[in-house]
């Protein structure tokens, strides 16, 4: 074979074998993009079951039943996350198993009224927007509403959820506000309670830290 062939197979050997190479870029190169795209972006309400972060602030409610329920015990824990709250509520002692509304309520008075119609002081729904009551997720709703919490027939219930319509801070704080356990099932519709029943606990929001009321 001539020197002058072996000169032009050499480039194109080269040639050939970086050609591979350059597919191999071309192909990876949409898959990374891909990822980009579908990470969650910062300041999102995380789904439900995300972790909560333990140094985020976070406020509590310690409720207490009516005089006659002295086994009863509850709180409810509002944590800062992106641009939401986690909102986590544990129950116990509830004499009746099944379905059991709870809302956010507009004041922050647990005070026991004398007709036979515990916590009344507590007002209506916190509804800062002025919208129609509905059951997470639905929208629009007020933004104390927090739906049902199931009870078992232990007694005791747990409910996790998101919200961004709470803040701890501004016209949409829950700091400062009630929460309210109802006797029976909120049914998502009725105006503007839900008909959930009568008030079976209650309980005032305060920042982490500082003295219950």
């Amino acid at each position: 074979m001539s020197r002058c062939k072996i000169v032009w197979m050499i480039p194109l050997a080269a040639l050939l074998l970086a050609l591979p190479a350059c597919r191999r870029e071309q192909t990876e190169t949409p898959d990374s993009a891909v990822l980009e795209n579908t990470a969650a972006p910062e300041g999102t309400v995380p789904p439900l079951g995300a972790p909560v972060d333990p140094t985020g602030p976070t406020a509590r409610a310690t409720l207490q039943g009516a005089p006659e329920d002295t086994d009863f015990t509850g709180t409810v824990t509002f944590t800062q996350q992106g641009d939401g709250l986690i909102v986590i509520a544990d129950f116990a002692g509830v004499d009746t198993p099944g379905e059991h509304g709870f809302h956010v309520h507009e004041t922050g008075d647990c005070s026991h009224d004398a007709a036979g119609k515990h916590f009344t002081s507590a007002g209506g729904h916190f509804n800062p927007n002025n919208v129609e009551h509905a059951c997470p997720p639905n929208e629009p709703r007020h933004a104390g509403d927090l739906g049902n919490v199931q009870i078992g027939t232990n007694g005791a219930g747990r409910s996790e959820q998101t919200t961004n319509l709470l803040t701890l801070s501004g016209p949409n704080s829950v700091v400062g506000k009630a929460i309210i356990l109802h006797t029976g099932a909120d049914d998502c519709q009725t105006q503007p309670t839900g008909n959930a029943g009568d008030r079976l606990a209650c309980g005032v929001v305060t920042m982490e830290g500082s003295p219950a009321q």
